[in-house]
């Protein structure tokens, strides 16, 4: 996992944060680099010292920036524990599209930490903001992570929708290149399903899109991915010009493109072109998978020409770097390094037993399929976890629909029972006791009920107000909901009640210790002790000792 035991410690030091005009300055820089240049403004960005010390503006904006940045040059996002933080300003400070865009960026840092779950829902919660506000091109990219996502999960049918999705959004504000990926991306789907010709005409339209920009590495990437549709339909030609007008076109990462017509080659059975391409196969690459792959098709092509010895040694160099890429796929961050080492000298040990090259030929690749297959094996049981997960909380959310349901109807029943005694002039107070009781039952199953007493609980009492202005009006909301008798008689205050004596009376509702509206007032126990017993005064001066909740409803209802 990312470092968060760092993060904390530089969270400590939160409020000390004070304007830094050099990091400023550095921001301004990188901002104005990040199209043109965006190594460097990556570089800037990355060597700004302690950015969780910045004031909460400043580091918002680091934030954005650097995401910004790492996205161009394929580098990591920021924790997500900063973007959290990040997220927290924009909600307040900023524009909706700044807030659906570090809603992404938060998405794709859960993803880089394999969190699955969070990372559906922060792509969510930004899709839910950019479709609000019509930014479909944001939405667009939403879209496109999200099924990112999806195909790391194996779940093929929703990777295909939300393709779908983000290229009908790409469409709608005329981002032809993004709009064109996203169809390659369609197409590309549908070639794991085997539907090849409707493949190739999604291919072949994004291939007439991004010829038409002249984007030569749009025109590489759509060219290689017609060579291997071609390659499955048979046609050897086509393919082989597909790659080969990838490669012209695409300096920077050739290696796939290499790998696929070392493949191709081997299937022809042409052994020597084979091993030609595939040595062009070296890094860098965008795609880790590559170099993997590089070592099975040696071990395929020296296999088939007879040499065992070489075509052994790929084989341990494939399982060498399968091992190498698991580790760093699901195990986040820790890269078995010793292990591996461990391996490789325990093959070299060893050779010196390779009597019989042919029995140890089979026994290798045995060990290798079985690891492979334990490998699917284990990723299949934590896709099933993860899917039992989603399960049950989609399950809970019902059954607290449902009870809230309930709730409701119960309470509606006993209103109106209510009001039929009333009119016959019968005795209701039994029903207003049930319907009191009802509605204190349901605010202590409320979320902000709940938030309230954790935060009671996690923090010590001090000066400090930790009820902001947001979260004292949804306070004041969710009781005035509940019992808007209540709320009537609190807008009248008749009685001269003070803003604070007020907060107490919303707060009686939720039954806390001294202590705890302590807290939430930023005062001390003894302090909302004096502010109870005048509201008290005030409320009903002829009781003693009474509950100002049950004074408030008794005078409200």
């Amino acid at each position: 996992m990312k470092n968060i035991c760092l993060y904390v410690f530089l969270s400590v030091l939160f409020f000390s944060c004070k304007t830094d005009p050099e990091a400023a300055e550095r921001m301004d820089l990188a901002e104005t680099l990040l199209t043109s240049d965006p190594d460097s403004a990556y570089a800037i960005l990355a060597k700004i010292d302690l950015p969780d010390k910045l004031n909460e503006r400043q580091f918002a904006r680091w934030c954005m920036l650097y995401c910004r940045a790492a996205d161009k040059t394929y580098n990591d996002m920021a924790y997500t524990e900063q973007l959290d933080r990040a997220l927290a300003w924009y909600k307040r400070h900023g524009s909706t599209e700044q807030q659906a865009w570090i809603g992404l960026y938060l998405g794709r840092s859960y993803v880089e930490d394999k969190l699955f779950i969070p990372a559906t829902k922060a792509y969510s919660d930004a899709l839910e903001l950019a479709k609000k506000k019509y930014l479909y091109n944001v939405a667009g990219y939403i879209c496109s992570y999200t099924a990112d996502l999806y195909t790391y999960t194996g779940q093929r049918s929703e990777e295909r929708r939300k393709f779908e999705e983000a290229a009908e959004f790409f469409k709608l504000v005329e981002n032809e290149r993004s709009y064109a990926f996203a169809l390659r991306d369609v197409s590309r789907t549908w070639v794991f399903d085997d539907s090849l010709s409707l493949a190739l005409d999604l291919m072949l339209k994004a291939d007439s899109i991004v010829t038409a920009m002249n984007d030569s590495v749009g025109m590489a990437s759509i060219a290689n991915g017609m060579g291997n549709i071609y390659d499955l339909m048979g046609d050897m030609e086509k393919s082989k010009a597909g790659f080969f007008k990838s490669l012209d076109l695409d300096a920077v990462d050739q290696a796939p493109t290499y790998l696929s017509l070392a493949t191709l080659y081997y299937n022809e059975s042409i052994l020597d072109s084979a091993r030609y391409y595939l040595a062009k196969v070296t890094a860098p690459t965008f795609n880790s998978y590559t170099l993997m792959d590089r070592y099975y098709l040696g071990y395929l092509i020296e296999k088939e020409a007879g040499d065992v010895e070489k075509a052994l040694s790929y084989l341990e160099q494939y399982r060498e770097k399968k091992d190498s890429l698991y580790n760093e796929q699901k195990q986040v961050d820790i890269i078995d390094a010793e292990k591996r080492h461990n391996l490789v000298a325990f093959a070299r040990e060893n050779n010196e037993l390779i009597a019989e090259k042919r029995l140890v030929f089979a026994f290798a690749i045995i060990i290798g399929l079985l690891l492979i297959v334990w490998h699917q094996i284990r990723d299949r049981k934590r896709l099933l976890e993860i899917n039992r997960q989603q399960q049950y909380l989609e399950a809970e959310k019902k059954r607290h629909k449902e009870q809230e349901t309930e709730w409701e109807d119960h309470l509606q029943k006993l209103m109106e029972e209510m009001e039929r005694k009333a009119v016959a002039h019968e005795d209701t107070s039994g029903y207003k006791k049930e319907i009191i009781a009802l509605k204190f039952e349901k605010l202590k199953k409320s979320s902000l009920y709940k938030a309230i007493k954790e935060q009671c609980r996690i923090t010590e009492s001090g000066t400090e107000q930790k009820l902001d202005n947001e979260e004292w009006k949804n306070l004041f909301h969710l009781i005035d909901s509940l019992f808007p008798n209540v709320s009537f008689f609190m807008k009248e205050n008749t009685l001269g009640l003070t803003k604070t004596e007020t907060k107490i009376c919303y707060l009686s509702f939720f039954k806390l210790r001294l202590s705890e509206e302590a807290i939430l007032l930023g005062v001390s126990p003894d302090s909302v002790n004096k502010f109870r017993s005048r509201t008290r005064r005030k409320l009903c001066p002829d009781q003693k000792g009474c509950d100002i909740n049950e004074m408030i409803i008794q005078a409200g209802w």
